[in-house]
């Protein structure tokens, strides 16, 4: 008699050693090794020696007493919100479909298996934290080399950083909502106190080892969505970064800010069309804090870096600000410049659509420059006239950008190989022409 499903004896289920060393991939033969090893030294040893010349030339001069502080101070908090928003986008833990199907479905202890990516994660954090300290003191300018225990509390800083998104991550509240809360304390921070730098920062490292260990606990309660949101943000970051093309990545943010936004009011719009499109782009921006924090928190900019004494890149540090800033309120601008589909549906002429979407970024680019040159050292009116226009104008090339053609032709110079003239043209169109309103900036200053 053959015997039932439940008289067999099922295997040991493994451990979450075993089905590591059973995903592992047999190395490859040790000359693709040794190419692969040598062509990452080689780019290593590039920018690490651009890095640290840079780094060393900064160190070397002496900034302005007080200004430097700020200035190091606003970048710290700038980079603190960026790199948690960046974690938060990607999870910061997540894996691909095969693994969410084939193993993290297993009955295998799923905090041990995530274990491994999250140490990965805190020591990323940490040497990111390590390494920052001579990046912006290298830019700024010190009065006083730093110490060691300034790389060590900074290293704190990244594993906190890092450890506060794992928790986040499984949260049950507004991520965005709170970095604008994080941002805000910070900034009310950097005007009360400004010696905040001066601070013994060694102190970070006992109070980083409590979220750590939360942020360990909190890895067995991750369930599915939460790890699966990342995968497919990472496979599309890698495919447009091979195809040399942002698209595909701006349609899957826009995608998941809408879904962070959820439910929304509808309103009745009346007016002419123009009227309509322009209030539209209006609650667009309102609806997306995120661009308006941005387009505030990069007014001080230009001012710390004056202040920091680089005096004649500040106008050119200047339009690439406001560009920046601009951009960050052209959502409505590129989503019909970009979408055929959406264009038809309007029934409205191209130029009209392209005009009422030029409104809210003309309108941002100009409040920015004014309002920035008014506090900057050494940027006239006539340089806030050319980042007003300039940044525009930028703005509007690179939302107006064809698809990219891979048909091109390539040529070959005898140098570097063949180089594929037209597709770096395509590229260039948007950042060539704020290249060139740079060096007018610089001769203009």
């Amino acid at each position: 008699m053959t015997p039932s499903v439940a008289e067999v004896s099922d295997p040991a289920t493994p451990s979450a050693a075993e089905v590591r060393r059973r995903l592992r991939r047999p190395p490859p033969p040790w000359r693709f090794r040794l190419a692969r090893l040598y062509e990452r030294l080689v780019n290593t040893a590039i920018a690490g020696a651009i890095g640290w010349g840079l780094a060393f030339k900064g160190l070397a001069k002496t900034g302005q007493a007080g200004a430097s502080e700020w200035t190091a101070l606003w970048l710290s908090v700038l980079a603190a919100v960026v790199l948690l928003k960046l974690l938060l986008a990607f999870g910061p833990v997540f894996a691909g479909r095969d693994r969410m199907f084939w193993v993290l479905s297993s009955p295998v202890d799923r905090a041990a298996l995530l274990w491994p990516r999250f140490l990965g994660l805190l020591g990323f954090g940490a040497a990111v934290g390590a390494v920052w300290p001579a990046v912006v003191f290298g830019v700024v300018g010190v009065s006083a080399p730093p110490g060691v225990w300034v790389f060590a509390g900074s290293a704190a800083a990244g594993v906190a950083v890092v450890a506060g998104a794992v928790v986040l991550q499984r949260a049950r509240l507004r991520p965005q909502n709170w970095l604008s809360v994080l941002a805000a304390a910070a900034v009310l921070a950097l005007f009360l106190r400004s010696d905040v730098v001066a601070v013994e920062m060694i102190w970070l490292v006992p109070a980083a080892v409590p979220l750590v260990v939360v942020a360990a606990a909190s890895l067995r309660r991750l369930n599915r969505a939460d790890l699966s949101t990342g995968g497919a943000l990472a496979a599309a970051v890698r495919v447009s970064v091979s195809w040399l093309d942002l698209a595909l990545l701006g349609a899957i943010l826009a995608e998941r800010r809408a879904r962070l936004l959820g439910r929304v009011r509808s309103a009745r719009l009346r007016g002419s069309p123009v009227t309509v499109l322009v209030w539209t782009d209006v609650l667009r921006a309102r609806r997306a804090p995120n661009g308006l924090l941005v387009w505030a928190g990069l007014l001080p900019l230009p001012a710390l870096v004056a202040l920091g004494g680089e005096v004649d890149w500040v106008p050119a540090v200047h339009l690439v600000a406001a560009f920046i800033a601009t951009d960050r309120l052209a959502a409505g601008l590129k989503s019909v410049c970009r979408s055929a589909s959406i264009r038809r549906m309007l029934g409205v002429p191209d130029r009209t659509l392209r005009l009422a979407h030029l409104v809210v970024p003309a309108t941002g680019a100009v409040v920015w420059c004014v309002a920035t040159a008014t506090f900057t050292p050494h940027v006239s009116w006539l340089n806030a006239a050319v980042s007003a226009v300039g940044a525009l104008a930028v703005v509007y090339r690179i939302a107006t950008k064809p698809p990219l053609d891979y048909g091109v032709a390539a040529i070959d110079f005898g140098v570097l190989g063949p180089v594929p003239i037209g597709l770096v043209l395509q590229l260039g169109r948007g950042p060539l022409l704020l290249y060139l309103l740079c060096v007018l900036q610089v001769v203009l200053g």
